[in-house]
């Protein structure tokens, strides 16, 4: 899977454009989640940037709103909430405070295929408490943490996570089953003619 990640101070929030992209090859994701259960930030997070400081959670500032419909679960995905991209993605430092443990997925919209999205964020190094899975307003600049802006574009397997395996059994031949059970049938039928003709 090949990462498109850009690390910078946030400025203004209305251009997010990253100062500074390189590329670089990340782990596959590992199978943590199955299908469309997601994947959580913190295995987001230390899947796609090794080198940073481990947090309690983030702050997402972008989503790309043309891949699906984005969700988070804070309850390990037993129920789904949807993301308002048009709050995360306007102008102005609006983000969505998800913990550590809290899920991520995107649900594609039909027919389209989609190789790569891009998500923004920050860490932060306190839990939001009760406030997680809410909407907040966050410091372009001098956070308390010091933390930067993250800009990453991961494939949907990265986020959703990989689904495992499933195991198909060969497809049987049908005409043979008939005959088998026609063979078993005339046996049957010619063991019961048998028995009859003996007591007779």
């Amino acid at each position: 899977m090949t990462i498109e990640a850009s690390i910078h101070g946030s400025a203004s929030s209305a251009s997010r454009q990253p100062r500074n992209e390189r590329r670089s090859s990340a782990p596959a994701a590992v199978q943590c989640a199955t299908g469309l259960g997601g994947n959580s930030v913190a295995h987001i997070v230390e899947e796609n940037c090794p080198g940073m400081q481990a947090s309690a959670g983030v702050v997402i500032e972008h989503l790309d709103a043309q891949a699906g419909t984005w969700q988070f679960s804070v309850d390990d995905g037993q129920t789904w909430r949807a993301i308002r991209t048009d709050l995360v993605n306007r102008p102005g430092n609006m983000g969505l405070a998800l913990d550590r443990d809290a899920r991520l997925r995107v649900l594609p919209f039909g027919g389209h295929r989609v190789s790569g999205v891009r998500v923004a964020f920050h860490t932060v190094q306190r839990s939001h408490g009760q406030g997680n899975g809410s909407y907040r307003a966050y410091a372009s600049d001098d956070r308390d943490d010091g933390s930067r802006t993250v800009t990453l574009v991961l494939g949907l397997a990265a986020i959703n996570g990989t689904p495992p395996a499933v195991h198909v059994p060969r497809p049987r031949n049908k005409r043979a089953l008939v005959q088998r059970a026609a063979a078993a049938a005339a046996a049957s039928s010619s063991s019961a003619l048998t028995g009859s003709m003996a007591m007779a």
